[in-house]
């Protein structure tokens, strides 16, 4: 009996129940008189009982027929429970990847990972959000990210958090003066601490790395301060300013122009860049992020 009822039997009882007229149940439901009355007595066959008693006032609904139409408008709520529950599952597999970006040197590889995952999901929308490390933390824990991309530093604190190293760099001091590593910077302090520091801001990981190096020494960091937190303009503004700052190793080919540069440089092991993705791994994650993890994991 249960394979034979089709849904659309129970709304037309139910609105021949509300109206008791069989030709104002046909103009709600948008059918014809005689199409409604062929399939009310089809249920009727099939339940083996008398629905409604037809006369001349009306279709007068039986005593059965009140029990099934509340037992049906029961099965309605729950189909539209079932539907709001797919919808809400749709939504979560069909939302935006949201990735935060902080971590110099990983551009390239982020940005071929994104066109690959781009490529084998056309539908899904990637949101790409660039902050300062702390900030992509919070988002990242509060959900509002799915993934971020930034040094390791202090990473250890954030024990829910995994994280996959993909870059390894050593920092050196530069300005126009010539290129020192961070030995000599750190060691030789008290002649540097007066110039002109060009540094990000705090909450990126060479400003962030820098002032644990001279915290640790007890050393006073630079009086004579110049902040930024994008790189725009930054060659202009260290020819003018004869001001010293602090870059990775791999980007000292940009230097070349302005200062001589030596094939390598000592670096120190507190000063070590380790730039790579992190996500929420102590929680489950959505498939496409799951997905998309791997994808990073490989990129090159």
């Amino acid at each position: 009996m249960i394979r034979k009822i089709k849904l659309r039997y129970l709304h037309f009882i139910d609105v021949i129940c509300e109206t008791q007229s069989l030709v104002g149940a046909a103009a709600k439901l948008n059918v014809t008189p005689a199409a409604l009355s062929k399939s009310c007595l089809e249920i009727e066959r099939i339940l083996g009982v008398q629905l409604f008693v037809r006369s001349h006032q009306g279709m007068q609904p039986t005593e059965i027929c009140s029990l099934i139409v509340e037992s049906s408008r029961s099965i309605g709520h729950e189909l539209d429970k079932l539907v709001k529950t797919v919808n809400e599952y749709k939504e979560i597999e069909l939302g935006p990847l949201t990735i935060g970006m902080q971590a110099m040197g990983l551009e390239t590889r982020i940005m071929h990972g994104i066109a690959k995952i781009k490529k084998g999901d056309p539908d899904r929308t990637i949101r790409i959000i660039h902050r300062e490390r702390d900030h992509l933390i919070d988002m990242l824990n509060r959900r509002e990210l799915d993934l971020i991309f930034i040094d390791s530093f202090q990473m250890d604190r954030q024990s829910h958090v995994s994280f996959h190293p993909m870059l390894h760099a050593g920092c050196v001091a530069v300005s126009p003066h010539g290129v020192r590593t961070m030995r000599e910077v750190v060691e030789g302090w008290a002649g540097y601490c007066d110039d002109t520091w060009i540094l990000p801001q705090k909450g990126i990981a060479i400003r962030d790395r820098f002032d644990a190096v001279l915290y640790a020494r007890d050393l006073e960091p630079p009086a004579r301060l110049i902040e930024y937190n994008a790189s725009i303009g930054l060659s202009a503004l260290f020819l003018q300013c004869e001001g010293w700052g602090i870059i990775p190793t791999y980007a000292l080919s940009t230097a070349t122009a302005y200062i001589e540069v030596a094939p390598s440089y000592e670096t120190m092991d507190e000063m070590q860049l380790e730039s790579g993705l992190a996500w929420l791994g102590a929680f489950p994650q959505k498939k496409y992020v799951e997905d998309a993890i791997e994808v990073f994991k490989t990129a090159t």
